[in-house]
């Protein structure tokens, strides 16, 4: 149950993310150098909800 919760938690991390990214590249005060950090945050974010997703099931425990 707690996987489950920590895995909605990344998901609305991710879509936080990049609702700032997509902000961030119609808004053209915003430097370069913050959306490159803001895309590196999606990533990030996106890598760690696959890597919850990867870890469920019947060996999860196991990472595999």
């Amino acid at each position: 149950m707690a996987k489950k919760n920590l895995t909605d938690y990344m998901k609305e991390s991710l879509a936080g993310a990049r609702r700032n990214l997509s902000l961030a590249a119609i808004d053209f005060s915003i430097p370069d150098e913050r959306i490159l950090e803001l895309r590196e945050s999606v990533r990030r974010e996106a890598a760690d909800v696959q890597r919850l997703k990867k870890k469920k099931g019947f060996l999860g425990f196991l990472g595999l």
